[in-house]
């Protein structure tokens, strides 16, 4: 069983569901702040560790032959999620 596809996977939708509640968050958040600044920080950049970390975990899980379906989802995941959040990172940067 490959070990590291299965924790890159896990990371990768872990990534996601972070960066879709830092989204919702932002959109949602009412006049009263339930979450300020510093709490959509700690969500974006722990989507920004787990997508990270699941495409690093991705790319080492394709050095082992078995359970490739599983990496290649771990990969398919994590590289959109990584370029979408390196995206914003960059636009932050810029704007």
């Amino acid at each position: 069983m490959n070990l590291l596809g299965l924790l890159a996977l896990g990371l990768s939708v872990a990534g996601w569901a972070l960066a879709i509640l830092t989204g919702f968050t932002l959109l949602t958040r009412g006049p009263d702040g339930d979450c300020q600044t510093a709490c959509v920080q700690v969500m974006f950049f722990s989507a920004v560790g787990a997508g990270g970390l699941g495409l690093l975990l991705g790319l080492l899980a394709l050095r082992q032959p078995r359970w490739r379906p599983v990496t290649y989802l771990a990969l398919a995941l994590a590289l959109p999620l990584c370029a979408l959040l390196a995206g914003l990172i960059l636009i932050g940067v810029l704007a």
